[in-house]
């Protein structure tokens, strides 16, 4: 279990989240994904606008996702996985986390 209870308070804590795809020249392409919601190991997100995430994903389904809360002290974490598309919905697995703070 890549999210345990840890990174499960910190992701839902957090005011904004960071979403970050990679554009076609292997840029990256970080947004304001704003809050998300765990359900195991992934994240899932409402999608308002989202154009240029959603086109990356299609060439490319790696992701990452950073955030942070204050919440029993400062906390953070990097998570790596992958993003899809699916019924209005961005659903990001975690393969791997990373404390930041």
């Amino acid at each position: 279990m890549v999210i345990n209870e840890t990174v499960k308070q910190v992701i839902e804590g957090s005011a904004f989240l960071t979403l970050v795809t990679v554009n076609a020249d292997g840029t990256p392409h970080p947004i304001i994904a704003g809050k998300g919601e765990t359900s195991g190991d992934e994240v899932i997100f409402g999608i308002y606008k989202m154009e240029q995430t959603q086109k990356n994903l299609l060439q490319n389904n790696q992701a990452w996702i950073v955030g942070s809360t204050r919440v029993e002290g400062p906390q953070g974490f990097r998570l790596r996985g992958t993003a899809a598309v699916r019924d209005k919905q961005l659903i990001f697995t975690a393969t791997q986390a990373d404390r930041l703070i």
